[in-house]
């Protein structure tokens, strides 16, 4: 375990911690490691938790030692112990994490530190997202909607995992993720923000990389067939946050997502960034 050492640079309450949780994924770590030390914003803490991978993962790891606040690489029971692990060592005001098979988007942490400065009482902003193939080139660009009571109320949240950042207090206030899950851990979180009161601000801005390969755990989800244990653990969810689905609440988050232009504006998007590397492009 590597102790906590600071770079210089950077004070010891940083704006954002931001923890990436990663096994066996030694083919593009580096690359997450990387999206995220490119930032051109460097008030950020980068946390890297490794479930004891047995490939090249911590070899890498060890290549960014001086740039990472704090790592480990130890057995765990999944991303949720990992995420509560690292954000547990984290001094941020803001938590933020990505998977180690994605990439941080160009200019993201500007963007949020930009939103931020001006809405100092924000508790949480979403974002949206970018998929990338194996070779990463751009697939497909989403845009998701602002928050709406109406419709989030008997139908799913609309937010993509790491698009999320939100503040250290209603991370420790809803006691973080549950470790049980290891699917849908994400979605649990922001039903139980909602169940706090808290909604989240969303900004016109594409925050997350998400690299789709055969050995993803949740590419499936996006598809029309997600697997059965996925689907299972997703009923868990709905039933632990007292939460069931509507079809007619369903129906109006498409409509919604149709008279606002957002398949407008995600279509557009994707034409224009189809085919280009997530490296390059600068949303």
């Amino acid at each position: 375990m590597k102790n906590i050492n600071y770079p210089k640079s950077m004070n010891n309450k940083p704006l954002f911690s931001i923890v990436i949780a990663n096994y066996n994924h030694g083919s593009f770590i580096e690359q997450a490691i990387q999206s995220v030390l490119c930032q051109s914003y460097k008030n950020y803490e980068l946390i890297v938790v490794d479930g004891n991978s047995s490939d090249s993962s911590v070899e890498i790891i060890k290549k960014y030692d001086d740039n990472i606040s704090w790592w480990v690489s130890e057995p765990d029971s999944g991303q949720s112990e990992a995420f509560n692990k690292g954000f547990k060592m984290a001094k941020g005001k803001y938590f933020f994490w990505l998977n180690a098979d994605d990439v941080l988007i160009n200019g993201a942490l500007q963007s949020a530190a930009n939103y931020l400065k001006t809405r100092p009482k924000v508790e949480w902003i979403s974002a949206n997202t970018v998929f990338f193939d194996v070779t990463g080139k751009i697939t497909k660009c989403t845009n998701g909607p602002s928050w709406s009571d109406f419709l989030f109320k008997n139908a799913p949240l609309l937010i993509y995992g790491p698009t999320s950042i939100f503040s250290r207090e209603i991370f420790i206030e809803t006691g973080g993720f549950d470790e049980s899950l290891h699917f849908g851990m994400d979605t649990d979180l922001w039903l139980r923000f909602k169940c706090k009161g808290y909604r989240f601000e969303k900004i016109k801005k594409y925050f997350w990389g998400f690299r789709i390969h055969q050995d993803s755990k949740t590419s499936h989800s996006f598809s029309e067939v997600p697997s059965e244990e996925y689907r299972s653990e997703r009923q868990v969810v709905m039933l632990k946050n007292s939460l069931s689905y509507s079809d007619v609440k369903l129906i109006f988050q498409k409509i919604h997502k149709l008279t606002s232009g957002l398949y407008l504006k995600s279509f557009f998007a994707t034409k224009k960034y189809s085919g280009k590397n997530i490296k390059n492009v600068q949303f």
